[in-house]
């Protein structure tokens, strides 16, 4: 054993011999990498070539099944054509392309399924196992199990009758819900709707004119704070007040039948990135010019508003005698004073108009639609079969076909999919 030791021990290997091995070493590194490489291109490149020759062959399966209405309408069922029955052909390298595409109802869109030949590297190859995953961009075969449900229908309570205002203005499932989700009737929890039910009902709303009336036809002048020119007197008994005035920043002149109000100005403006936009260039103002607008508190003014006590006026001992305000003449007046015309405030809305011919010279009407809702729903048993099976086995469990059996609506068919990938 020593003497061994003591051979290899003497045996050195030169430099030369150690560089020989790294470049091998690099060589055959460089080698494959290359391969990989140039193996990676080349399949990404078959890749694409495939994926493209799969979507021009269903640019031409889609023509064809739209053409003649094969689409599928049943979750789950499917259609095969062969590609010998397009008007056009298909060719790859110069040879009609053969074999068959499947189109899959799943769910609310189509599974679309390639099994070609006579296409080189593009044939389709061997499916896989079943998976419970969809890739979109992989040729798959589709497989489905069944189970079913027995199926029982009601109809909810009508709901309260509800304003427009109170109705969302998007459809969902084709009908205007309410906004709030609880003004619609009560379910069960495990209730599935098959359908909204809306009707609608015109209400009215309605107000009156009122005046008020004058037994003794003295002349007023207009409307007016001061004293009118040729006139003496004031008739308390008839006194209002203007409109309010804009906010402003001038202080008004003050009078003894001027009200002043004052409150706080702001600068309003929105964020645009980091950029502050005001509102008209910086013009201040006691309310917000809309929802997106902030204000700017380290900028603010004292504004002012003001309305004016107003009377009619007239001249002599004798003033009118005014009635109290109503809509049509009462007992021992004979004259209507126009300018005292206000309006009652509105009513509730009802289901009835109140307009007639003994008010319609000073009764307004306006009119909303109003709304309420019944849900129609299913309340579905347990599943029916202990594990999902095959279509066939499914129809013959039920002595029914497929389309027989989704047209029973005692029946709720449920469709679990698997895939397979080449």
């Amino acid at each position: 054993m020593e003497k061994i030791k003591e051979i290899f021990s003497k045996i050195k290997i030169s430099n030369l011999a150690k560089k020989n091995i790294k470049g091998f070493l690099i060589i055959i590194f460089i080698i494959l990498f290359s391969y990989f490489v140039i193996s990676s291109f080349i399949k990404g490149s078959r890749n694409k070539t495939c994926n493209n020759l799969r979507q021009e062959i269903f640019s031409k399966t889609d023509l064809y099944f739209n053409e003649f209405n094969l689409l599928p309408t049943l979750n789950g069922d499917s259609i095969t054509i062969n590609l010998n029955d397009l008007n056009d052909t298909i060719v790859f390298k110069d040879y009609a392309v053969t074999g068959t595409v499947t189109y899959t109802k799943y769910n609310d869109s189509y599974i679309k399924s390639v099994n070609i030949d006579n296409a080189g590297y593009c044939n389709t190859k061997e499916f896989g196992k079943e998976t419970d995953k969809y890739d979109e961009n992989k040729n798959v075969e589709v497989v489905t199990y069944y189970n079913y449900y027995e199926v029982d229908s009601y109809n909810s309570k009508w709901s309260e009758w509800y304003p427009s205002e109170d109705i969302n203005t998007t459809e969902t499932n084709g009908v205007l819900l309410p906004l709030d989700e609880d003004d619609l009737p009560y379910i069960p929890n495990n209730a599935v709707v098959t359908e909204y039910v809306r009707e609608t009902k015109t209400y009215y709303s309605y107000r009156d004119k009122q005046w008020r009336f004058y037994k003794n036809n003295i002349k007023y002048s207009d409307y007016s704070s001061t004293k009118p020119k040729g006139y003496t007197n004031k008739d308390g008994d008839t006194k209002t007040t203007t409109d309010p005035t804009d906010w402003s920043l001038d202080y008004p002149e003050v009078f003894d039948y001027r009200h002043i109000k004052q409150q706080t100005g702001y600068r309003w403006y929105y964020m645009d990135g980091e950029n502050k936009i005001y509102w008209n260039n910086g013009e201040y103002s006691v309310t917000s010019p809309g929802e997106e607008y902030e204000k700017d508190k380290e900028n603010t003014v004292k504004m002012y508003s003001y309305y004016d006590d107003i009377w009619r006026w007239y001249n002599g001992n004798t003033r009118r005698i005014y009635s109290s305000y109503a809509s049509t003449i009462p007992n021992g007046y004979k004259y209507k004073d126009e300018t005292t015309l206000r309006y009652t405030d509105w009513s509730r809305f009802t289901d009835e108009s109140k307009i007639n011919s003994s008010n319609k010279t000073y009764r307004e009407e306006r009119t909303d639609t109003y709304s309420r809702y019944l849900i129609k729903y299913d309340i579905y048993s347990l599943p029916m079969l202990d594990n999902y099976v095959s279509l066939e086995e499914l129809e013959n469990i039920l002595g029914k076909s497929y389309e027989e059996i989704n047209n029973d609506k005692s029946l709720k068919v449920d469709v679990i999919f698997k895939f397979k990938y080449e």
